[in-house]
């Protein structure tokens, strides 16, 4: 990938060329200049997930491309966070080491390291201690007073333990977003935890939509991946840590509706907030999912065994056990409720259902996510037996 050839060069703020450079706002602080996510469309076929501009937009989008909802999707998610000029790579991303340096495997590149002092602490095991002599711009160098294990060997505290660099070009093979540096709160409290791998710098791209790529092209910018769903029906914001800065050493603003061309204070980020979508809770089918079930759903075999509903996020499993259900209006008991995925809720019966009955599993607003973010409005769903 071009992102980790150009590595070296990222954490010096360097990786650009004269094409993409003409088209950077290096004046002023760091601005957001879009923010591209995944909303969820209703539409009478279902839910349509698309890629929209949740924050400025470009020339070429088109209206579709554009966000209409409040209904940011909360799984599956990503954000392309573009940003007007070059960051310091080195305070966003770090580098995979060959051993544990310190709690991990990852190590951060001094602010002063260029792309001759990642070479030196990629070289072979034999030559690195020559090569990577510990000093303010050496990288994956052990501070365990106990030494740091890479394969057999045990490396002695302030010796390089390398940067893993397995096909030998003299760069790092991996990267990893830093624990903090960028991030995603809800409701002021609910943080979204983020897949560090899975996010990154690319201080590559301009303002141009290249045939290949579209829109996910734009830069420079960060590519912002949680580790799993995000909170529901929740108002959030992007984070940044006081590090993320350009080389003038600015913190990142978003300014009013992306406009570069208008002033933002230095770490003010809170003109671009989106809104989750609110949990949903469906019929999924009878039998582990293999007979339809549909709100008013008749002709419902009694041996049915169970009826799943399928969440559009991870459920909150012990608030599953507030649902009730009645039976031709009066309490029926005779269930037990589970979740055999993340996202199922199960309702086990326990016995035959009874003939020609009117059965309603009552949802309240008390079943939540796994934020605790629960139902906007409580929910039921009717189904009838038969007569067998």
């Amino acid at each position: 990938m071009y992102r980790v050839f150009c590595l070296a060069l990222a954490f010096a703020a360097a990786c650009t060329d004269d094409k993409s450079a003409t088209d950077l706002n290096p004046e002023g602080p760091p601005m957001i200049r879009q923010v591209l996510m995944f909303e969820n469309v209703v539409k009478p076929t279902g839910i349509e997930k698309r890629k929209v501009f949740a924050f400025g937009t470009h020339p070429l989008a088109t209206e579709a491309e554009v966000l209409t909802s409040t209904n940011a999707a909360v799984t599956q998610q990503v954000f392309r966070i573009v940003i007007d000029e070059l960051l310091k790579g080195n305070n966003l991303e770090e580098v995979e080491c060959r051993g544990i340096v310190d709690e991990d495997v990852f190590d951060r590149v001094p602010e002063r390291a260029n792309p001759d002092d990642i070479a030196r602490c990629a070289a072979p095991d034999d030559v690195l201690p020559r090569t990577c002599t510990p000093d303010a711009r050496a990288i994956c160098i052990c501070k365990n007073e106990g030494g740091c294990a890479r394969e057999t060997d045990i490396v002695d505290i302030g010796e390089p333990v390398g940067i893993k660099d397995l096909n030998e070009d003299g760069g790092a093979d991996n990267t990893r977003l830093i624990d903090g540096s960028v991030g995603i709160t809800c409701n002021d409290t609910l943080v979204t935890p983020i897949n560090l791998e899975a996010s990154y710098w690319n201080p590559s791209g301009d303002q141009n939509k290249p045939a290949q790529g579209g829109f996910d092209a734009l830069g420079p910018a960060i590519v912002l991946a949680p580790t799993g769903p995000m909170p529901t029906n929740g108002d959030c914001n992007l984070v940044f840590s006081s590090e993320v800065v350009d080389k003038q050493d600015i913190a990142v603003c978003a300014p009013p509706d992306g406009d570069v061309t208008q002033d933002c204070t230095p770490g003010d980020t809170t003109a671009f907030s989106f809104h989750s979508e609110p949990m949903v809770i469906t019929p999924l089918g009878f039998n582990g999912g293999i007979e339809p079930f549909a709100d008013g759903q008749t002709g419902v075999s009694r041996t049915a065994g169970n009826a799943q509903l399928l969440v559009n996020t991870n459920v909150g499993v012990p608030s599953i056990s507030g649902i009730t259900m009645t039976q031709n209006g009066a309490a029926f008991t005779a269930f037990t409720i589970t979740a055999p995925m993340q996202n199922v809720i199960q309702i086990n019966f326990t016995g035959t259902l009874a003939a020609n009955a009117d059965y309603v599993i009552l949802i309240p607003v008390t079943v939540t996510d796994t934020f605790g973010q629960g139902l906007v409005t409580p929910l039921m769903y009717r189904f009838m037996t038969g007569a067998t």
